[in-house]
């Protein structure tokens, strides 16, 4: 039965039943003007469903169709009445026509719509109003005039008003409240409390009340017309009732009532019109007319408008609960999504790394389509994820079982995300910390356990997830290195924080370095508050894992040149002096702009400066390393890739860098002629830097021996305890300066150990 009510012929034949069904709703009164009497029915009900059809029905044959049906009920009845062929002929060519103007008008309103469209809004009220209340009732009437000629109507003048007043109050009734209502269908019904519906009774119980007090008055004073209930006396607290119920109830209650309410009141009209039957009577009842019809726009008006508000409530909670780039749940999402279950529960934080460098890279529209990409993968793994910014998701576990959450991890780096038709792997690390119960944590503590330990977990390259009950002395060590990094930078902001040291570079062909220039590469220190040195070990990992990074590198460069700037002679010397950088450094724009203007006021010609960049970070982050690299090479700086043999795509990535040294890690110097294997990398890398046209420089080059295989393999430079300790930045410079004429003296006092950074 459904299905075939949702067929085109259900629908016509339901709607056009309905429609004959309505016409026999009729609501009698006479009209007298002119002097001539005329009986007519105040409301054609069948009138509005047939232009609440035509707006509705995006099947231009269904409306038609019950207008046809309509015509077979006229055509049954004029044969009952014996009607001649002419006025059968006129009334089927104007109801054909009023069909016609039925549609118009539909049109000109907006209708139909599609479904995304549908919902009647505060402007339709007034095209309604136009089309609706005003010219579609007045064609009608027109069209009445004209079916009524063949019949002999005596007085056209009334039977245009009845008509018009007909069609008018079956519009107001029917049309508009039907087409929200359908319109409305599928919005969720508000929560109705027991004090609605206890304010609703007393309406309605004062309603009643007034009524039955003007009974008991009217009865006593017989002028007044006996104790009949005039309806439009009480039409005023009526609406009072129904906009209530507007603004409280369902729209699949509300606007029933709202018709109920103007169809009774239309009775009660109908009940009156006859006692003042004259030219002012008429005027009286034209005046409840429009009163009628404006009231009910106000009631429409009142319902759109209440929604409109609700809806912009409901997006602005929306908006609040969602990252304005992605779209994704935020932080505020997840509170609420775990105030709703209870007992102890599992919450992750997953760290992509790599998250802000597709921002950069491919831009942030890029970036937000694969961070919705992740949420999708995530969801099908049974975790609900919230974005919290920055390559950052929270994941609240479900309840159900354990979660998965090794799995989880492996599937976002497997097998990838599509950009800009490339394949990117993220690199994904996760904490989970548990909360709720006996756990002693809420969700802000949780999180933050989580996030500590996701950050951990990049730290120390953990490609399985950090559980916080497993990783207590993980997560106290992570605070720690927090800790240190606001150590680190409350000494390096020290006017006397931060000392500069040196260790030499020396040509293994010729070590004498007779001609006295300076090569070599500088390196930092801090000075606690207690005067205690810290090498960089003791402070650069937790200065890296705070993202601070480029403030070091930048301080590094302005002490370095502060201090050249007093010692003329040793900047005329000076032949190539490194210093390195980090891989922040080099995805920061800021510390670019920085760079540049220390660039500017160099004391030593940029030819003479080298920037090291660690092997790790030109694998990692080619693209923003190149690209930064190539404005120092044009500059004219030197660059040098340090640490090389250690990554995985040396030798793919070299070409893409402009490269002018290679520097051998020391972990296959220090053994190569003991070690075969060390041997063959030493050997490849020197290859590999000669088709390049880079030069090669050996770390942790401590003994002879070491040198010569070196100065065999073909390697031109060499860096090490055998030449020098790494010295204070002037002491060391001054101890190369006087290399002259084959003779070497003794370095000065060095630093306990060779752990050097930029």
């Amino acid at each position: 039965m459904h299905q075939w009510a949702t067929t085109r012929g259900g629908k016509i034949l339901l709607l056009g039943g309905l429609c004959l069904l309505l016409q026999q709703v009729a609501v009698p009164y006479a009209l007298e003007l002119g002097g001539t009497r005329e009986d007519a029915s105040l409301i054609h009900l069948q009138t509005g469903l047939l232009l609440a059809i035509a707006m509705l029905s995006r099947d231009r044959w269904v409306m038609p169709g019950c207008y046809a049906l309509i015509i077979v009920g006229w055509l049954v009845r004029a044969w009952a009445f014996a009607y001649t062929p002419a006025q059968i002929g006129i009334g089927v060519v104007v109801s054909a026509i009023g069909c016609v103007w039925t549609l118009l008008c539909a049109q000109a309103m907006g209708w139909p719509r599609p479904p995304e469209r549908e919902h009647a809004s505060r402007a339709d009220l007034l095209r309604f109003i136009a089309f609706g209340l005003l010219a579609y009732p007045l064609g009608n009437a027109v069209l009445a005039l004209l079916y009524g000629a063949p019949f002999g109507v005596t007085s056209q003048l009334s039977s245009l008003i009845q008509t018009l007043f007909a069609k008018y109050f079956g519009v107001v009734v029917v049309t508009l409240p039907l087409v929200i209502a359908w319109t409305e269908r599928r919005r969720p019904p508000l929560v109705e409390s027991s004090a609605r519906r206890s304010w609703l009774l007393l309406l309605g119980f004062g309603l009643l009340a007034s009524a039955a007090l003007g009974m008991r008055v009217r009865s006593g004073l017989p002028a007044l017309g006996g104790g009949d209930v005039v309806f439009s006396d009480y039409r005023i607290a009526a609406l009072a009732v129904v906009a209530w119920c507007m603004l409280h109830l369902r729209v699949a209650l509300a606007l029933p009532l709202l018709s109920l309410a103007l169809l009774s009141m239309v009775f009660g009209l109908g009940r009156t019109a006859e006692l003042g039957n004259t030219s002012l009577g008429f005027v009286n009842l034209l005046h409840l007319a429009l009163e009628l019809g404006i009231v009910s726009m106000a009631m429409l008006y009142y319902l759109v408008a209440n929604r409109d508000r609700e809806d912009m409530a409901q997006r602005l909670a929306d908006q609040a609960q969602h990252d304005s780039l992605t779209g994704l749940p935020n932080l505020r999402a997840l509170r609420q999504q775990a105030a709703r279950r209870h007992g102890v529960r599992e919450l992750g934080c997953l760290l992509l790394d790599q998250a802000d460098a597709l921002a950069v890279g491919y831009g942030l529209g890029a970036q937000s389509s694969v961070m919705t990409a992740v949420a999708a993968r995530l969801g099908e793994s049974g975790v609900t994820p919230c974005y919290l910014g920055s390559g950052q998701f929270a994941l609240l576990a479900g309840g159900c079982g354990e979660t998965p959450w090794a799995e989880l991890l492996h599937g976002i780096e497997q097998p990838g995300f599509s950009v800009a038709g490339q394949n990117v792997r993220l690199l994904p690390y996760l904490g989970v910390a548990r909360f709720g119960g006996d756990t002693g944590l809420d969700l802000d503590a949780a999180l933050m356990q989580a996030s500590s330990l996701a950050f951990e977990a990049r730290g120390s390259n953990e490609v399985e997830p950090l559980h916080a009950d497993a990783a207590q002395a993980t997560l106290q060590q992570a605070q720690a290195r927090m800790q240190g990094a606001s150590e680190a930078l409350a000494h390096l902001r020290r006017p006397d924080g931060l000392e500069l040291y040196f260790q030499p570079v020396l040509p293994l062909r010729n070590r004498a370095l007779r001609d006295g220039r300076i090569v070599g590469e500088v390196l930092c220190r801090l000075r606690d508050e207690h005067g205690q040195l810290l090498a960089p070990g003791q402070f650069l990992p937790a200065l890296e894992a705070a993202r601070r990074g480029p403030e070091l590198d930048l301080a590094v460069i302005a002490a370095l040149f502060a201090q050249l700037r007093g010692e003329p002679e040793l900047v005329e010397a000076c032949a190539s002096v490194s210093v390195n950088l980090t891989g922040q450094s080099l995805a920061s724009a800021s510390f670019r702009q920085h760079l540049f203007a220390l660039l500017e006021q160099a004391p030593l010609p940029l030819s003479r400066l080298c920037f090291e960049v660690s092997e790790t970070v030109a694998v990692f982050s080619a693209e923003q390393a190149s690209r930064l690299l190539d404005e120092l090479r044009a500059r004219g700086c030197r660059i040098a890739i340090d640490d090389f043999g250690v990554g995985m795509q040396s030798f793919a990535r070299l070409k893409e860098m402009p490269v002018n040294v290679i520097k051998i890690d020391g972990s296959f110097v220090r053994n190569i002629v003991r070690d075969h294997r060390d041997y063959a990398m030493v050997q490849a890398s020197v290859a590999v830097a000669r088709a390049c046209g880079a030069e090669v420089v050996a770390e942790y080059v401590e003994d002879e021996e070491t040198a010569g295989c070196l100065h065999k393999l073909g390697v031109h430079w060499g860096q090490g305890y055998l030449y020098a300790k790494p010295m204070p930045l002037l002491d060391g410079m001054r101890w190369m300066h006087r290399q002259e004429g084959g003779t070497r003296p003794e370095p000065p006092e060095a630093a306990p150990a060779r752990i050097g950074h930029g």
